[in-house]
C-alpha cells in the first residue's frame, strides 16, 4: 500500500509533506509512530503545543485501520532486535544448493 491514506485525511499541506517524509505506508505504521513516542511526534508535525489538532489527526488514522490492527497497537511493541531495531520475522531464506 502506497500513502494515498494521507489523500483520505483532513490534513493542511504542511501536515501532509511531513507525515509523507516519514515513509509510513500505512495508516498502522503512523500510529505506531506516535504511540512510540508521542512527544516527538507531535512536535515533528509542529502540534506539541496543539494536542487537540494532534488528536484530531490520530483520530482520523484510526479511522482507517481495521479493528484487528487496533486491537495489535494496544499490545506491547515486540521486543527490539540485536541493533536496537524492532523487526518483523525475517522471511523464510530458500536454500541453495551447491
Amino acid at each position: 500500500m502506497s500513502q494515498e491514506f494521507l489523500k483520505h485525511l483532513n490534513l493542511s499541506e504542511e501536515e501532509r509533506a511531513k507525515l509523507a517524509k516519514l515513509g509510513a505506508k500505512t495508516p498502522k505504521a503512523l500510529l505506531s509512530m506516535r504511540r512510540a513516542s508521542r512527544d516527538a511526534f507531535d512536535a515533528y508535525l509542529g502540534l506539541l503545543h496543539d494536542r487537540a489538532r494532534a488528536d484530531a489527526i490520530a483520530g482520523e488514522l484510526e479511522k482507517l485501520i481495521t479493528d484487528d490492527e487496533r486491537e495489535a497497537l494496544k499490545s506491547p511493541p515486540k521486543p527490539a532486535g540485536k541493533l536496537g531495531a524492532r523487526l518483523e520475522p525475517l522471511p523464510r531464506s530458500k536454500k541453495t544448493s551447491s
